[in-house]
């Protein structure tokens, strides 16, 4: 397996300018598994790109959310609402975030809430993840896989007690 790269969603600051203008996020997804999201560095602090990169690492890297490729430019292209899954990042008060951390995200099948404290995104950057969300989650280009239950492991089959039972079975 020395060529297959693990999948991995990256977040960067664009300091190189790639972002059309009139936008402050573009994303670079490609096959495999790979994709690059960058931010407008006016629009996003550094902490926040570490947690999400970190969250990413578990969250992509083990398969709890899988690439469906089916060709370039995909991402940028309007939501076809077809409401596979839902995921969006809403700003909160610093009061209703776990201590230290900028980023939170609370999910169920079907569904990923990212929860992002106040301060450390703009609106827009919100706005515009939720336009991207809705066309990547929503359309299904990108797809929870955590309960789906294929890389679980088998039960395993009922086995006799080694030990006796604490309460006697007899009086």
């Amino acid at each position: 397996m020395p060529d297959e790269q693990t999948p991995s969603i990256v977040y960067h600051l664009d300091w190189a300018g790639r972002i059309p203008k009139g936008q402050v996020i573009h994303v670079d997804d490609r096959p495999g598994g790979q994709a690059d999201v960058y931010f407008h560095p006016l629009h996003v602090r550094e902490p926040l790109l570490w947690e999400l990169n970190s969250l990413s690492h578990n969250h992509v890297g083990f398969g709890y959310w899988r690439q469906r490729w089916t060709h370039e430019g995909r991402v940028q292209e309007e939501a076809e609402h077809l409401g596979v899954a839902v995921s969006a990042w809403k700003i909160v008060s610093p009061d209703e975030m776990p201590d230290d951390r900028h980023i939170f995200f609370i999910e169920n099948k079907g569904t990923c809430l990212w929860l992002v404290r106040s301060g450390y995104c703009t609106v827009t950057v919100q706005n515009q993840m939720n336009a991207m969300l809705l066309r990547a989650a929503g359309d299904g280009l990108w797809e929870q896989s955590w309960d789906d239950g294929q890389d679980l492991p088998k039960p395993r089959p009922c086995v006799p007690l080694v030990a006796p039972p604490l309460v006697p079975t007899s009086v």
